[in-house]
């Protein structure tokens, strides 16, 4: 029986690397985060806030960039193939 190779995931449309979404955070959670401390905020919790929004972002942007997804699929097929007697 020949061993099969999973097809690659296509990226979805509208979404490439390299996309402004980096750009737009690194520009905008230092913003955010001052504003946040200027108007009174602890800087603990403005860096846990910002903090968390971002590693949000970034597994949205890896998931829907398909590395995520494709690794996930990839390894579901290696596990379905290992099983066969």
């Amino acid at each position: 029986m020949p061993h099969l190779t999973p097809a690659p995931v296509p990226h979805p449309a509208g979404v490439r690397c390299g996309s402004a979404a980096p750009i737009f955070g690194v520009a905008v959670f230092p913003l955010i985060g001052g504003v946040l401390a200027g108007l009174g905020m602890d800087v603990g919790d403005v860096l846990a806030l910002v903090g968390g929004c971002g590693l949000i972002g970034a597994a949205t942007v890896a998931a829907v960039s398909g590395r995520l997804t494709g690794a996930l699929a990839a390894a579901a097929v290696r596990a379905a193939q290992d099983q066969r007697p």
